[in-house]
C-alpha cells in the first residue's frame, strides 16, 4: 500500500485517538462517571466501548451495571462533560496538521467516519484549522453495529464510486482495523498511549503500515 501514488483516491480517518488527541479525556470522563457511583473503573471498559456510538455506549453501561439513570440522562452526564474539553483543551495529535496539509495540497481526498458528536467534533476541528480540509464527514450512529460492522466503510466506497483497495482506512483500535481490512480496505494503525500492549501488537498485525506519529508520512 502506498499513500503518495494513484492507487490511493480517499482516506478515511477515525477522530478519537487518530487524528485528535483525545483518548485520555474520555477516560477521564469514563472514570469520574463511575467514582460518582461508587464503582471501580473496569480495566476492560475502555476496549469494549471503543468501537461504540454515544448511545450504544450509554445502552452498554446502564445495562450492565445496572444504573437507574435513563440513557438520556446517562448520555447528558457525559457530553456536558466533554463538550467543553473538546471546545478549548483537545489538540491534534503529532503531525496531524502537517500530514492533512500536504493531502489536501496533493488533492487527496479526506473523509471522516466517527463516533463522536458532532457538538465535540465541530468546535475541535474548526479550532484546530482542519474542518474545511475534509469532504465529508460520517457519523457511525448511523450504523447500529457500529465499526464491527464494514458497512459505513463500504458506504463511503460507493458514494464516491470506488473500490476498498482504492481507499486507506486510518484507526487506532483493533475492532475498526480488523473489520476495514477483512473488507478490502488498505489499513493504517495510528499509535495510541492508552492502548494495551496486546492491543498495539494485534493492529500492528491488522495493518498495512503502523504508525507512531504522522509525521512519519512526510518524508
Amino acid at each position: 500500500m502506498q499513500i503518495k501514488n494513484n492507487h490511493i483516491k480517499l482516506i478515511i480517518f477515525d477522530l478519537d485517538g487518530t487524528l485528535l488527541d483525545s483518548c485520555s479525556i474520555w477516560k477521564k470522563i469514563d472514570v469520574n462517571f463511575f467514582g460518582k457511583r461508587h464503582i471501580d473503573y473496569p480495566s476492560t471498559y475502555g476496549a469494549t466501548i471503543a468501537h461504540m456510538g454515544l448511545d450504544q455506549t450509554a445502552r452498554y453501561t446502564k445495562a450492565t451495571f445496572n444504573l437507574k439513570e435513563s440513557i438520556e440522562e446517562i448520555k447528558k452526564e457525559w457530553m456536558d462533560e466533554a463538550r467543553h474539553m473538546y471546545e478549548d483543551e483537545i489538540l491534534l495529535k503529532d503531525g496531524v496538521r502537517e500530514f492533512v496539509d500536504k493531502c489536501h495540497e496533493e488533492g487527496l481526498p479526506m473523509v471522516v467516519a466517527t463516533a463522536c458528536d458532532e457538538s465535540c467534533y465541530l468546535p475541535c476541528l474548526k479550532r484546530n484549522g482542519i474542518y474545511d480540509d475534509f469532504k465529508n464527514i460520517f457519523d457511525t450512529r448511523n450504523y447500529p453495529s457500529g465499526k464491527q460492522d464494514p458497512r459505513i466503510y463500504l458506504d463511503i466506497a460507493k458514494k464516491y464510486n470506488l473500490s476498498p483497495n482504492e481507499i486507506v482506512v486510518f484507526e487506532d483500535i483493533v475492532v475498526a482495523l480488523n473489520t476495514a481490512k477483512k473488507a478490502g480496505f488498505n489499513t493504517v494503525a495510528v499509535y495510541e498511549e492508552t492502548a494495551s500492549k496486546v492491543d498495539d501488537n494485534i493492529k500492528h498485525e491488522l495493518s498495512d503500515l503502523y504508525i507512531n506519529s504522522f509525521y512519519e508520512l512526510l518524508n
